[in-house]
């Protein structure tokens, strides 16, 4: 099969979907409603990744010191950064 592709439709509102690839993760999104759609195993390496990008955010160590009022933080989750590219 040479250079066939097939159109994606979202299940859940018809509209037409794209997929694109973040992390080593192949991220299926609909131009409609905006769902994502994820294949088996996908969700897994998602939350692997995820895992992986706090590790190495903070090393194990405690986000707050004992007493004080957690922060908010200004930094885009894992999962925002992630998908900030399928908009």
């Amino acid at each position: 099969m040479e250079g066939t592709t097939q159109e994606m439709i979202c299940p859940k509102c018809g509209s037409e979907m794209r997929s694109y690839e973040r992390n080593g993760v192949l991220v299926d999104q609909c131009t409609g409603c905006k769902g994502i759609f994820l294949d088996r195993g996908e969700l897994e390496r998602l939350v692997d990744a995820e895992g992986a990008h706090y590790e190495r955010e903070y090393g194990g160590r405690s986000e707050e010191p004992r007493g004080e009022k957690p922060r908010k933080s200004k930094k885009r989750s894992f999962l925002e950064n992630l998908l900030e590219g399928g908009e």
